[in-house]
């Protein structure tokens, strides 16, 4: 699938409100993400930039870790980004808003993000410019997802994101970091119907399909009709999420 910047970017826009409430795995992500950080960091830094930062799952415990003069956030919504650091009390000029893979960066410690590489259209590329803003030594920490993500919406559908395995990514990442530590998990959310599914998505800011196309109501009731043929059981469907954590370390 061809990652569209600006169409993510509209998505989680109208999707702020509502993103909270149903970005269930992506808080459940930033809070591990945040105790990997506190198991695994040996060294005090005096500039940590977190990628993706959206409505601040995990700036709110960066928060608890760093002060905010420490502390710079990046999202690809530039007033999702200016409205997360007031809420966290990060001053607006450490607001770093736009594409991690276009924008310039200063030199950090530490890089930091949960839920974002995911969109990367050039993984390897932006591996290598975060490298570059990093000492030897020095860490980079993120949550993204694996292969099995939303298996049942590529399955139903034919389409979405390609997601990366973890020797997939390890291998990305090799020519820049080491990785010390790589953890996956399984999560099975119960939803009533597929339907439910669909709004919950939407609702996360997630493009079901993967394209642009518009969602006739005749292809809504063939998808709920498809899904429940293959994944209904006990009158209640899942979704299947596959967080995948790392802890590199510049070569």
């Amino acid at each position: 699938m061809e990652i569209d910047k600006e169409e993510i970017k509209q998505r989680f826009k109208r999707s702020e409100a509502t993103y909270n409430a149903n970005a269930i795995v992506q808080r459940h992500a930033a809070s591990r993400l945040a105790r990997m950080l506190a198991a695994t960091l040996n060294y005090v830094p005096t500039s940590v930039l977190e990628i993706g930062c959206g409505t601040g799952f995990l700036t709110e415990e960066l928060r608890a870790i760093f002060p905010e003069k420490v502390l710079y956030l990046n999202d690809i919504v530039d007033e999702i980004c200016l409205k997360t650091a007031e809420r966290n009390g990060v001053p607006p000029a450490r607001c770093l808003p736009g594409d991690i893979e276009k924008i310039s960066l200063p030199s950090f410690d530490l890089v930091i993000s949960a839920s974002t590489f995911q969109w990367l259209s050039d993984a390897p590329a932006v591996f290598e410019k975060l490298a570059g803003t990093l000492k030897r030594g020095k860490l980079m920490l993120f949550s993204t997802f694996g292969k099995y993500n939303l298996r049942e919406i590529r399955l139903t559908t034919g389409g979405g994101l390609n997601y990366r395995s973890q020797d997939e990514l390890i291998d990305l990442l090799s020519p820049w970091f080491k990785v010390t530590e790589i953890l996956e998990e399984f999560r099975l959310i119960e939803f009533p119907d597929p339907l439910a599914i669909l709004q919950h998505l939407k609702r996360a800011g997630t493009n079901v399909s993967g394209d642009r196309s518009i969602w006739t109501k005749k292809r809504v009731d063939e998808f709920i009709v498809d899904y429940n043929t293959r994944f209904a059981m006990d009158g209640k469907v899942t979704l299947t999420y596959h967080p995948l954590y790392l802890v590199c370390k510049k070569k």
